[in-house]
Order: C-alpha cells, then sequence, then structure tokens
C-alpha cells in the first residue's frame, strides 16, 4: 500500500525527483519505497499522505465549481 501511494505521489510531484525533494530524502532511499522492497519511515508516509488529501482537495473544488448536468428524460 505504501508503495502504491508514493507512486501517486510521484505522479502529483512532477517525478521522483520531486518528490524526493518534498519529501526531504534521498532520491535512492525514496526508490526502495515505491519499488515495495521497504517502507518509509511513519513522517515520510504522512508528509506523502498530505500530497494525496490535497489532491483530493483540489478535485472536490473543481467538482464543486462545475455546472450540473441536466438529467434529460427519454
Amino acid at each position: 500500500m505504501c508503495a502504491r501511494i508514493l507512486q501517486q505521489c510521484e505522479s502529483l510531484r512532477g517525478g521522483r525527483e520531486g518528490l524526493a525533494t518534498f519529501l526531504g530524502v534521498p532520491e535512492d532511499e525514496l526508490a526502495e519505497w515505491v519499488s515495495g522492497r521497504s517502507g518509509p519511515p511513519r513522517p515520510v508516509f504522512e508528509k506523502a499522505m498530505e500530497v494525496i488529501l490535497a489532491e483530493h482537495d483540489r478535485r472536490a473544488e473543481l467538482e464543486s465549481k462545475a455546472p450540473k448536468r441536466r438529467r434529460t428524460d427519454h
């Protein structure tokens, strides 16, 4: 589960280098965690979850501003 979350974070943060910088960890350590060979320390995992939650909030905000679709009866 940690590896999958970190993979999503990589995508959201513009790649491994961007995520490593954001998390404040070396890229080679991040590579170990992303591959699932080991897991990150709890503070690093919690910071990664902040990325996921921020994206969730961003998408929810976009959805709330989008015009509602009308249902048509056939």
